[in-house]
């Protein structure tokens, strides 16, 4: 199979985040209390969808919901170590949005990649970082450090 035939041409459909009058900033989406260890989070309460998890390491990390491959909500996936696999193929996603395992393919496409999302945790709360553009957060001043 060639890489555009293992990406999926349409994914569910998402929320387009171009569309957002929201304003670049950090917005809260969970507490901390709804993400254990090895626990995935659909969040819908987001300008788009995503998929919020907390690794072995205890490191929240964030995804657009949907698997690349063929549309799959990650959210009702299995964390494995630091990353997210996919209920129906088990293609493993790590934090950065790259695939990092197909356990039936001795490559990995080239375009299976997805958006990731900056995740914050302060005080009980968790936040996902927004801008429409995906520019990253600024290191100084818009973190809640």
């Amino acid at each position: 199979m060639t890489d555009q035939e293992l990406i999926a041409p349409e994914l569910p459909e998402q929320r387009n985040i171009s569309e957002s009058n929201l304003a670049s900033g950090w917005y809260k989406i969970a507490d901390s209390s709804q993400i254990k260890i090895k626990q995935a989070l659909q969040v819908e309460s987001f300008p788009t969808q995503i998929v919020v998890w907390r690794g072995e390491d205890s490191t929240l990390r964030g995804l657009d919901l949907y698997c690349k491959h063929m549309g799959a909500s990650l959210a009702c996936g299995e964390v494995d170590g630091n990353s997210i696999r996919c209920p129906f193929h088990s293609w493993r996603w790590a934090g950065d949005g790259h695939c990092d395992e197909i356990p039936y393919a001795k490559n990995i496409p080239t375009k299976a990649v997805t958006r990731s999302w900056e995740i914050d945790e302060i005080d009980g709360m968790i936040y996902a970082w927004f801008d429409k553009d995906a520019k990253p957060a600024e290191p100084n001043g818009q973190r809640f450090e």
